[in-house]
């Protein structure tokens, strides 16, 4: 088992547990054990949940995540992070300075999650601007149109950060999801699927696209691997595409 790791290519994910693994660490960790990608993941928070509702997030302190980072960082060397549910943009810049710190060059990925879909809010208005001396720190940045809104994106100047802008909450017939890298745009495609609203289509998504950078592919590609993948996921469900331990 242990020659077999090896030859493994890593990730960590940075999120909340969701005991139903539809969303954060756990589906984060079968999503990328799908593309042959190995998951470890650090804990920010214990939510209490299921696939339909959303009860509270029990979010941790920085010393116990950090305590997380530095045990798993005692094995190997990471170079690709996903981030997801965290307390606040101070939260946020304790992570990226310790990725930066263990690794300058890591891939880091930050999946903003403004609120649950049953309306609980996560951060508010006077939080924004805290966050945007740290957007320059990250890789790419995964918002739906709502965060995008509300973390005033479109303000931003941002020359080594990319944006994959999620098009799930638009309208048409067409779900596009718009890359915006190094001044260019990438527009990815899918049939929408009327009334459907899976739980955990974020979490899905941007740890397929952190899993697809991992394996080596550019940014525009591991997007579109992403992309397709979620088509997938959201007219057949997990079953039918197969989470199974893929080790050899």
């Amino acid at each position: 088992m242990e020659k077999v790791l090896d030859k493994m290519n890593y990730a960590m994910t940075i999120a909340g547990f969701d005991g139903s693994a539809g969303a954060g660490i756990l589906t984060d960790i079968k999503t990328m054990q799908f593309f042959d990608v190995y998951g470890t993941a650090v804990c920010t928070a214990l939510t209490v949940q299921n696939e339909y509702s959303f009860a509270r997030a029990g979010f941790l302190p920085w010393k116990q995540i950090e305590e997380q980072l530095e045990k798993l960082a005692e094995v190997r060397r990471y170079s690709y992070f996903k981030i997801g549910l965290i307390e606040n943009a101070e939260m946020l810049w304790h992570i990226i300075t310790w990725i930066r710190k263990h690794n300058p060059n890591a891939f880091i990925l930050w999946d903003p999650i403004m609120g649950s879909s049953t309306g609980i809010r996560f951060f508010v208005d006077r939080d924004v601007e805290e966050f945007f001396p740290i957007f320059s720190k990250i890789n790419l940045l995964t918002p739906n149109r709502l965060e995008y809104e509300f973390l005033k994106l479109k303000n931003c100047e941002l020359k080594k950060t990319a944006i994959l802008l999620k098009g799930g909450h638009a309208d048409g017939d067409e779900s596009e999801d718009i890359l915006y890298e190094n001044g260019k745009e990438y527009r990815y495609s899918s049939k929408r699927l009327p009334g459907v609203d899976k739980h955990g289509s974020g979490c899905t998504l941007s740890a397929a696209i952190l899993a697809n950078v991992a394996l080596g592919k550019s940014l525009p590609e591991a997007c579109a691997e992403a992309k397709k993948y979620i088509a997938k996921w959201f007219i057949g469900g997990e079953n039918k595409i197969g989470f199974v331990p893929r080790l050899g």
